[in-house]
């Protein structure tokens, strides 16, 4: 018994102490019955019954969802990235977090009550912190990026004063770099 009275749950699985585990992995991959799987394993002088590949499997297709879900996840965050330049890549990634955490808040059941509340309010006070300091950063960027184009207009002005044409291509093109750059 775990603390509290608790039974903690303990995986021992019999698949992770053989040799030919990666043999057994990707023919669980590839969709393998576990009578093959199992004369497969006796074939390369090991044994293994038909119960133990079965609730090695079960945690192996969990990790494998777990990761499809992952990179689907990731996948959007990248769009979305792409999509809008200006967008902060660890913004993003403090999204996934605060998700992932909401999401285990939301689905603890039973075990809320065991959640290490100082520790689920660190991390979120840590994550909020993280967004207001890159607040912060994007900030003193797009106000250095808007000063940069101010003393650059103002050079232009004074070099371009007899070139009025040029200069007001040249002012809207600044314009638009600057809209760019802090953008987002």
């Amino acid at each position: 018994m775990a603390k509290g009275g608790r039974k903690q749950n303990r995986r021992h699985y019999k698949v992770e102490r053989l040799k030919c585990r990666e043999l057994i992995d990707r023919m669980l991959a590839d969709g393998y019955i576990y009578e093959d799987i199992m004369e497969a394993v006796a074939e390369a002088g090991e044994r293994i019954s038909k119960s133990s590949i079965q609730r090695y499997h079960a945690s192996f297709e969990q990790v494998a969802e777990r990761i499809t879900k992952t990179r689907e996840q990731m996948k959007v965050l990248i769009d979305a990235v792409r999509d809008q330049p200006g967008t902060d890549l660890a913004e993003a990634a403090n999204q996934v977090m605060m998700q992932g955490l909401l999401t285990r808040i939301a689905t603890a059941g039973d075990e809320f009550d065991a959640l290490p509340l100082d520790k689920v309010g660190r991390l979120v006070a840590s994550l909020e912190r993280s967004a207001v300091a890159r607040e912060k950063l994007k900030l003193q960027y797009d106000q250095g990026v808007s000063a940069a184009v101010g003393r650059i207009m103002d050079e232009l002005r004074t070099v371009l004063a007899d070139m009025p044409d040029i200069m007001a291509v040249l002012a809207a093109k600044l314009e638009t770099i600057r809209t760019e750059l802090t953008a987002g």
